[in-house]
């Protein structure tokens, strides 16, 4: 399930729920003194390229198929 993040206007606390989105429609309307807040979500991001973070195994496989492809083939390194 979703997590939504309210503010109770009258309190100005702000906390998350963990509801479904008709749920929180139905919250919204119950409580009209609180409100959703909207925010950018978290982004995962990595140092390491894919092809590092797989590891020397997976660049021999690589290395395999390129060898196994035939004469003509149009694999580049």
């Amino acid at each position: 399930m979703p997590v939504y993040t309210i503010h109770n206007k009258s309190t100005d606390e702000t906390y998350d729920v963990n509801i479904k989105y008709d749920e929180l429609t139905e919250l919204l309307k119950e409580n009209p003194e609180c409100e959703q807040v909207f925010k950018m979500p978290a982004a995962i991001t990595g140092r390491m390229s894919t092809q590092r973070m797989a590891g020397a195994g997976w660049a021999d496989l690589l290395g395999k198929v390129k060898d196994a492809s035939g004469k003509g083939h149009t694999i580049n390194d």
